[in-house]
């Protein structure tokens, strides 16, 4: 009995020592604090006439980073080109909102690799897809 109880004694002191410590993984709810990045995937609503699509992550230094296969296609034969935007900033506060990305021509798609410009303070992030120049025929906002 006594040699059971010390080879339990000693896995369990061993396992102490190699098992991993709980909460080791990210979590993949974005957490501003917590260093881990929070990935997300957007369907983006279209005009007709475009179309779009956007990944990416918040990084830990509160950036926005988009990559492939983030991009915008222009669908139709209609001379307006397809436009990719986005909004970002903090919750509340001033929120900043651009084109990133253009396809011109029917068919044309664009791949888009973007990070949030140094200095903005991203926890919020929406993308949307406009037919021609300007915000008169755009999709609702995602994200």
């Amino acid at each position: 009995m006594r040699k059971v109880t010390v080879s339990m004694a000693a896995a369990l002191a061993l396992g102490a020592f190699v098992a991993p410590p709980a909460h080791a993984t990210c979590d993949p709810v974005y957490d501003p604090g917590s260093g881990c990045p929070g990935r997300f995937v957007l369907n983006l609503d279209s005009p007709a006439g475009g179309e779009g699509h956007a990944e990416g992550q918040f990084a830990a230094e509160l950036t926005v980073v988009l990559r492939t296969p983030t991009f915008v296609k222009d669908t139709a034969d209609d001379g307006l080109d397809a436009y990719l935007w986005v909004l970002y900033g903090p919750y509340t506060g001033t929120k900043h909102k651009e084109p990133i990305a253009v396809a011109s021509g029917p068919g044309a798609r664009t791949d888009v690799e973007w990070t949030s410009p140094d200095g903005v303070f991203v926890t919020t992030f929406q993308a949307r897809v406009c037919l021609g120049p300007g915000e008169a025929n755009c999709s609702r906002w995602v994200g």
